[in-house]
């Protein structure tokens, strides 16, 4: 009786342990929905249209973008996304590169490397190439949709104040020859 109970209490141990166990993240279908989103982010960048994407987001998404405040929920991350586009900015060319990605439960996240070159009328050709960090959430039917997104660019910053330091620097140079020819 002892034995039989032991075995009955090892049992439903067990199937409790599994039953609370995250279940295994279908890595296929995650890289297939990754990978499907940042080929339609990339057309709709060289395409203009931020519609492209916006079904790939949470209602309640947070996108980060550099320099600008945070965006919360989808009508303020397209708000942020056709801003970007009307800027007098061209998208011409851009990847992405994914580094890893991990899972566990019903959150993942995707680190990679981006290439971008634009076009503006005030700069020319402008590339950049830089790092962005994406966080999926799994949603009840199984799919997978962005719940953040940031990233930030590699390229060196231009100088604070680049064109006074130039200033102060023909200025110093006036004043050494000014020096000289006392």
């Amino acid at each position: 009786m002892r034995t039989a109970c032991a075995v009955l209490l090892l049992a439903a141990v067990s199937l409790i342990i599994t039953s609370c166990a995250s279940p295994q993240v279908d890595m296929a279908a995650l890289k297939k929905t990754v990978d499907t989103f940042n080929a339609a982010s990339i057309e709709a960048m060289t395409g203009g249209n931020s519609d492209k994407t916006m079904a790939y987001y949470e209602d309640d998404a947070l996108e980060m973008a550099p320099n600008m405040t945070m965006a919360k929920g989808k009508d303020a991350i397209k708000a942020i996304q056709d801003q970007m586009m009307k800027s007098g900015m061209k998208i011409t060319s851009v990847s992405f590169s994914p580094v890893d990605l991990e899972a566990g439960g019903t959150i993942a996240y995707e680190i990679g490397t981006y290439d971008i070159t634009t076009t503006m009328a005030s700069m020319g050709e402008v590339k950049d190439h830089g790092k962005y960090l994406t966080v999926w959430h799994q949603q009840p039917d199984g799919t997978w949709k962005v719940r953040a997104e940031t990233w930030n660019s590699d390229m060196p910053m231009p100088s604070m104040g680049g064109e006074k330091e130039q200033g102060m620097k023909k200025e110093e140079m006036k004043k050494d020859e000014m020096k000289k020819k006392m």
